[in-house]
């Protein structure tokens, strides 16, 4: 393959000054192009776009222009990427103790303020705020999108080629995207219907002692927790699991019942639902 003047070079060097790795790529608007060698140490060149955003006759063009030319629809998918996003009720934040509830297996997590994603070197899933990302004027637009980092589980699905992949029926894109959702999070329905989650050991202490050392523990406990976080379901759990006489037990139930309505908080359940709702065909 002849390197185009226009692709920009990044070469690595030894010690002794000789070429290692030489890696080539253009950046534009519409997709980035990498050139590097490939384990045969043939040179292996790598297109990434978005076809929901750029017509393949448009990045075929530059690609022209970076005097690059090839059948783009008979080329192989190496990745792709599938995403649903929708407005959540909630911050992003406030979902993350039903995503670590929901995850199965030994995959890796990474989790911030703005995104949660678990998943292998070759398939995952990751969850992120497009309203910051994006810096959109509505809030909480959340973004769960399947990444398939390597082509063998497209293949299995018989996406071989971009043709294949442009081509491919909804049912068939809608059961790649939700397969991350089954390899990771495949506790995420049981989270449905259980509203006795994962006790939490040290606000249960905080609970208990707040009820020997305070004159208003429900208040000082309500004041110490970020309820937004937590969810209803899990602060009731906490509550009923405390060492503490039944009948403050009730009365600090109903004290936090209370409060519902005035902090507009959804219970974990209704938060479930939202979640699995991105994986449900869409009418």
């Amino acid at each position: 393959m002849k390197i185009s003047n226009i692709l920009r070079a990044n070469i690595t060097v030894d010690e002794q000054g000789r070429t290692e790795r030489e890696k080539y790529y253009f950046n534009s608007p519409t997709m980035n192009i990498t050139v590097e060698p490939d384990r045969q140490g043939k040179d292996c060149l790598k297109v990434f776009f978005n076809p929901n955003k750029t017509d393949q006759d448009q990045v075929l063009k530059d690609c022209r222009q970076a005097g690059i030319d090839f059948p783009i629809l008979e080329s192989q998918v190496i990745r792709a990427d599938i995403e649903r996003h929708q407005q959540l009720n909630q911050s992003l934040y406030s979902y993350h103790s039903i995503f670590h509830q929901a995850t199965s297996g030994r995959t890796l997590k990474t989790t911030n303020n703005q995104s949660f994603r678990v998943g292998t070197g070759s398939i995952q899933i990751e969850i992120y705020d497009k309203s910051l990302q994006a810096k959109l004027i509505d809030p909480n637009i959340i973004r769960i999108e399947s990444r398939y980092l390597k082509p063998n589980y497209l293949q299995k699905e018989g996406i071989y080629t971009l043709e294949s992949l442009l081509t491919a029926d909804t049912s068939k894109l809608m059961q790649l995207y939700n397969r991350p959702k089954d390899m990771y999070l495949s506790n995420l329905a049981k989270l449905q219907g259980n509203r006795a989650v994962d006790q939490v050991g040290n606000y249960i202490r905080l609970l208990e002692q707040l009820h020997q050392t305070s004159n208003r523990p429900n208040i000082d406990f309500l004041q110490s927790i970020c309820l937004d976080t937590i969810g209803i379901d899990q602060v009731l759990n906490i509550i009923q699991s405390a060492d503490i006489p039944k009948r403050k037990r009730s009365k600090a139930k109903q004290y936090i019942l209370k409060q519902v309505p005035k902090l507009n908080m959804p219970q974990q359940a209704d938060k479930v639902r939202e979640i699995l709702s991105y994986f449900n065909l869409a009418s």
